[in-house]
């Protein structure tokens, strides 16, 4: 199956994410974070990694619900925006 160019600036972001979070959690393990810093600048980095990815998810979602049918594409939206907004 071949990825679309949205899909896959998604999946680099995840990717990303990911990689920042196992190194961090391996860190950890071997005890090897000596000070505080780098463990919150590892986590706003994995943070800012997913909300990219989500922010574009949704900018190409939006995009696909115009395609559907008013009711359909009114109530994706208003689903989306509330859990967009509890976050």
């Amino acid at each position: 199956m071949k990825l679309n160019t949205d899909n896959k600036k998604i999946i680099n972001r995840l990717s990303r994410a990911e990689g920042q979070v196992r190194a961090l959690r391996e860190a950890l393990e071997q005890n090897a974070l000596t000070d505080c810093s780098t463990f919150v600048v590892q986590i706003k980095a994995a943070r800012s990694a997913l909300k990219s990815a989500n922010e574009q998810f949704v900018m190409d979602h939006i995009r696909t619900c115009q395609l559907l049918e008013p009711d359909e594409r009114d109530k994706q939206i208003s689903e989306t925006l509330k859990v967009l907004a509890s976050d």
